[in-house]
């Protein structure tokens, strides 16, 4: 008993550093402590050992209706290299135990969706949602973040999401008119409460990530087509990390696991792995880029 109070206690400072939710937001703000209880199980620290690191919890209640809440999580990045915040999406349930929390990692996200209000989640996000689940595409369908026909600098190879971390799921690009562009349609969310960060979770399986973005689009589960515009490349932290250069931090996930680049396609580049993070190469036929080279977007269904 001892413990679960600290542990609320914790919680309550962290949230009260990172939120200010209104008056009038009940049960919105009974949600709260559960949502951020949730992340910190599901990246297994706890609110003193995240506060250590100089990181904080945002929690950011978008819906809600009687007893259900729908909204974005994250716990912000230290501000180390290659660091990128933890987000998710949560629902919530009030039910007489206290609140039922889902993320959008986990696997019962999906069916707890199903369940919820109209008024909490729409009709096309719950099909979004159950399709990404029960699909596995072995082709990515992906295209690269920028316009078909037009090359921009891979100035990172493969490496995690959050720098050195495996799997090797992200690359950095940057070029052109610094425009970024959905890789494929799908729902868009707004994931930082400050911005820079979208998520696109697609119908085919794939859930894509955009980081950094400057004058970007606020989306709240609005569908997406792909080549949309989301966002210009930028050094932008607004949800801590770091960023030495102008560029998107772009990623993929199979579902919402993290996947590592190698070996899929994207945009008509096949990428490999090298011997340490944030090197490698990419192939289109016989054509190889390396490093600090150009990659053009041959669009999604390119085979490379």
């Amino acid at each position: 008993m001892a413990r679960l109070r600290r542990t609320a206690a914790a919680l309550a400072a962290l949230l009260a550093v990172g939120l200010t939710p209104p008056a009038a937001a009940e049960p919105a703000a009974a949600a709260e402590p559960a949502v951020a209880e949730a992340m910190l199980t599901e990246r297994a620290t706890t609110a003193t050992g995240l506060a250590a690191q100089g990181r904080t919890v945002e929690v950011d209640v978008r819906r809600r209706d009687g007893d259900w809440v729908f909204g974005s999580g994250v716990l912000t990045a230290p501000p180390v290299h290659g660091a990128a915040p933890d987000a998710w999406l949560f629902l919530g349930r009030r039910t007489g135990n206290g609140w039922q929390i889902a993320l959008d990692t986990g696997a019962g996200f999906a069916a707890l969706a199903a369940r919820a209000p109209e008024s909490v989640l729409s009709l096309g996000e719950k099909e979004t949602f159950a399709a990404n689940a029960r699909n596995a595409a072995a082709p990515t369908g992906l295209a690269l973040p920028y316009p078909t026909g037009v090359s921009w600098t891979m100035i990172g190879g493969p490496h995690g999401w959050s720098g050195q971390p495996r799997p090797w799921s992200s690359v950095d690009l940057n070029g052109g008119d610094r425009r970024v562009l959905a890789g494929q349609s799908g729902r868009a969310y707004w994931m930082c409460r400050n911005g820079g960060h979208i998520r696109i979770i697609h119908d085919n399986g794939w859930t894509t990530e955009y980081y950094h973005l400057l004058d970007e689009i606020k989306p709240d589960g609005a569908p997406i087509k792909l080549g949309d515009y989301l966002g210009l490349t930028s050094t932008r932290i607004p949800c801590g990390g770091s960023a030495g250069s102008n560029h998107v931090h772009y990623a993929v996930k199979k579902g919402t696991a993290w996947t590592a680049l190698n070996g899929l396609t994207i945009g008509g580049w096949t990428f490999r792995e090298g011997s340490r993070a944030y090197s490698g190469y990419a192939t289109h036929q016989t054509v190889r880029r390396n490093v600090g080279q150009q990659l053009t977007n041959y669009g999604p269904d390119d085979p490379g």
